[in-house]
């Protein structure tokens, strides 16, 4: 692993399964796993805590570990000033949501990965925060000075942020604010007016999937409100968010275009797509979105699928060869030695390879629309060479962490597109999936981290996909025990809404609970959507009246910003359908 050094000895980090974790095990940093033992000496050395939160396919978070975290000399002064907290934000999603939420309440602007957040080491509540920064070393001593010398100010600053969060965490009364009627007409409109009508998608650079939002505008009957949907989906079809070889989304791109993006690709964005690009295929019958369904799908299970499980691995780095995109990108006269001059001038439009290099001095390959595509059987032949010829090149590392919520994911995109494209390869993969997670749900109490609210509602959310509505399928049992459980583990019965962390999980000084969409579903939303779904299939009234209390609970909000709450908006749709 390129991130070891062999001068130096293994930190705590050692033993820890997460592989992004892992990555950091032989920096100089003394970095400890979230625990006891670090707050423990936080507190008997009265010294302030840096937390870093990341993932393994970061590509933002290898940049910061090889510029700092393997530096012995910035390392030794992280090791003076603080304890250090390592955090996978995949294993432990909860401490990603509060510190995300307390960064943006310190920072006034929303954070990102890698995040760095500088803690007391009594209550574990940030007085600062930064994402990646290149000042970072002038940064620590300045944080660990405030820490010292204006405790006043550090501890006002906690207090500021408990009463913030206590305010945030209280749901106002249901009838206060009654759900607007033209509800759905007034998240469309939002989303139009974020539309780029040129590329599609939503907002300039970057441009990210932002799956609910397609997912809800498919839906709708409008022509022109799916339109923008559309458009959005022929862009990222033919731009370079999509690996044109392989199949697969790659996380997002820096430009308005889609044509170039950060290099990660994950199970999460690919198995939410599967199910929108084959959804798009089944309304307008476009060839191009079902060939994008299949390779995604293939894709997903030629590379992220474990043999030995039948669980989807969560994702592929940024980086190879210490370089990002190296494995995607090509050199010009590398593909013309792997190509004939017939073979190379079908495709020299085709895939901008006219254009000047697009990724610092290599291509990257996207689709020119406006090209005529070449005969199938010859493109098929090109992309085969370019493919095999990539493969020889040290491929991206594996993330093998299997997260149960993005196995939800994927057993409802496989299923959405098996039924929808009949292939009974990926029910397969789908029927397969779900006996993995039914397992794992079922040793719960034997995981290291208990599961979240968006592994049980992302799952009967993609096992209801694989039923299809037939009331006496085998899977129906395990359906109302995923729905039992998740209400019993995490409804508020006080309040109603579905907390993120179960009642009996580590108590923080937050407790998420979050009705926000954003690169997926939020788990409230599609427990709703599940448990109407689950209730009217079963004749089951409670699981209806809890989905509609959970609605109410959150109409102040979702009144307020419709658009980031689409999933929530199609679950008060079915309520009343």
């Amino acid at each position: 692993m390129d991130s070891m050094n062999s001068h130096n000895l293994p930190n705590k980090l050692i033993s820890e399964t997460s592989a992004y974790l892992l990555q950091h095990a032989y920096n100089p940093v003394n970095w400890y796993p979230w625990g006891e033992a670090a707050f423990e000496q936080a507190r008997k050395h009265d010294k302030p805590i840096l937390l870093s939160i990341g993932y393994s396919s970061c590509h933002w978070c290898h940049v910061m570990m090889h510029q700092f975290f393997c530096d012995p000399d910035i390392a030794a002064t992280m090791n003076r000033l603080f304890i250090n907290i390592k955090v996978d934000k995949e294993e432990r999603p909860d401490l990603d949501q509060i510190y995300q939420t307390v960064y943006q309440l310190l920072i006034a602007e929303g954070g990102g990965w890698p995040l760095t957040m500088f803690l007391s080491p009594t209550s574990l509540i940030p007085y600062y925060g930064i994402t990646y920064n290149p000042d970072f070393v002038n940064l620590l001593h300045r944080l660990n000075e405030i820490y010292y010398h204006k405790k006043d100010q550090v501890k006002q600053q906690e207090l500021h942020t408990l009463a913030v969060l206590q305010v945030i965490s209280q749901i106002p009364p249901a009838n206060i604010a009654p759900l607007a009627k033209d509800l759905l007409y007034q998240a469309e409109m939002a989303l139009l007016q974020d539309l780029d009508p040129d590329h599609g998608g939503f907002g300039t650079a970057a441009k990210f999937p932002s799956c609910p939002s397609l997912d809800f505008l498919l839906q709708e009957h409008d022509s022109l409100i799916r339109h923008a949907a559309i458009t959005t989906l022929n862009s990222m079809a033919y731009g370079g968010i999509y690996d044109h070889l392989a199949g697969g989304f790659f996380r997002y791109t820096v430009d308005a275009a889609w044509q170039i993006p950060h290099f990660e690709k994950m199970l999460s964005d690919n198995a939410q797509l599967l199910g929108i690009y084959a959804q798009a295929y089944a309304i307008t019958k476009n060839e191009h979105y079902r060939d994008v369904a299949l390779e995604t799908g293939e894709w997903l299970a030629n590379t992220l699928l474990d043999p030995k499980s039948n669980g989807f691995f969560n994702g592929l780095d940024a980086d190879s060869e210490g370089k990002e995109g190296f494995y995607y990108t090509w050199d010009l006269d590398e593909i013309k030695k792997l190509l004939d001059h017939e073979e190379f001038s079908k495709i020299k439009k085709y895939f901008h390879l006219d254009q000047k290099s697009n990724f610092e001095s290599e291509w990257h390959l996207s689709i020119n629309a406006n090209t005529a595509q070449p005969e199938v059987a010859i493109l098929k032949t090109i992309k085969y060479k370019l493919l095999k010829q990539r493969q020889s090149r040290a491929a991206p590392e594996l993330d093998t962490m299997i997260l149960i919520s993005c196995n939800g994911l994927a057993i409802k995109g496989l299923s959405t597109a098996g039924i929808i494209l009949q292939q009974q390869t990926f029910l397969d993969l789908a029927d397969a999936t779900i006996l993995y997670v039914k397992n794992r749900l079922a040793t719960d109490s034997s995981e290291k981290i208990p599961a979240f609210l968006d592994d049980y509602a992302f799952v009967l959310d993609g096992v209801l996909a694989y039923v299809n509505d037939l009331k006496n399928h085998d899977y129906v049992p395990f359906c109302i025990k995923l729905a039992d459980t998740m209400i019993q583990n995490f409804y508020d019965y006080d309040n109603a809404g579905f907390f993120f962390t179960s009642h009996n999980a580590e108590k923080l000084f937050y407790r998420p609970k979050t009705f926000t969409d954003d690169s997926q579903s939020s788990g409230n939303g599609v427990a709703c959507l599940a448990l109407l779904r689950l209730g009217k299939l079963v004749d089951n009234q409670t699981y209806i009246d809890i989905a509609k209390a959970t609605i109410q609970a959150a109409q102040a909000y979702i009144n307020d910003a419709p658009e980031l709450h689409l999933t929530l908006c199609r679950a008060y749709a079915l309520l009343h359908s």
